[in-house]
């Protein structure tokens, strides 16, 4: 099950990004309000990930003593900041219907199991937390785990950044080369070669740990 909805969330995705790719039409104004709120939508998901211990426990703390779904909320962040970039009215549309419509499968179906593994303690939860809008006090039973920014990195959210960093290259290109017809300026090509050596230092340190992960599973106890 989990498995299908990942794959429904993939699959709502790859049409948001080809729509993205023609029907971009930008200016450096609309990456200035888009990309604080992909900012905002990724530091949200960063947050989430460091209190997350998805099978483990039940997830009250940080965001998640504000509203249930917090990666979700920082993914609707992520792809409208990417709407205000090239802001299209179809592209716009298109996101805000395919978004609410795959993702509140993908919560229904979460929601179930989380309330077959976790019971009554999942259904008071369920109770005191909004599932998108946050609350504006914390939940009052939460159960005072830390931030670890290593779970960060072990779910993955190394791609997420990656794939941000290199789609508003790709974007910011586009507009200059092809929307413009202008040749890059000095800053232009510095910027992107700047973004791609963190893209790929990114990748490089999420590919490194989970690398490293599988060996240290793979040793026999001595």
């Amino acid at each position: 099950m989990a498995y299908r909805l990942r794959k429904l969330r993939l699959w709502f995705a790859w049409p948001f990004f080809l729509a993205l790719l023609v029907y971009a039409k930008s200016t450096s104004a609309d990456f200035g309000y888009g990309m604080p709120i992909i900012g905002l939508g990724e530091l949200i998901r960063i947050w989430s990930h460091g209190f997350l211990m998805k099978t483990r426990r039940l997830a009250t703390d940080g965001p998640y003593a504000y509203v249930r779904n917090p990666l979700y909320v920082g993914n609707f962040l992520i792809g409208f900041g990417f709407c205000v970039v090239i802001w299209n009215v179809f592209v716009v549309s298109l996101f805000v219907i395919f978004f609410f419509v795959v993702y509140g499968v993908t919560v229904k179906g979460e929601e179930e199991r989380l309330a077959f593994r976790f019971g009554n303690t999942y259904e008071e939860y369920v109770r005191h937390v909004p599932c998108f809008l946050p609350r504006l006090t914390p939940y009052p039973k939460r159960e005072g785990a830390g931030f670890a920014f290593y779970r960060v990195w072990g779910h993955g959210e190394a791609n997420t950044m990656v794939s941000i960093i290199l789609l508003l290259t790709g974007l910011w290109l586009r507009q200059e080369l092809y929307q413009n017809r202008e040749p890059l300026s000095e800053f232009t090509m510095i910027l992107a070669v700047c973004a791609v050596i963190l893209a790929v230092t990114l990748l490089y340190i999420f590919v490194a740990r989970k690398v490293k992960g599988r060996r240290t599973k793979r040793k026999p106890a001595s």
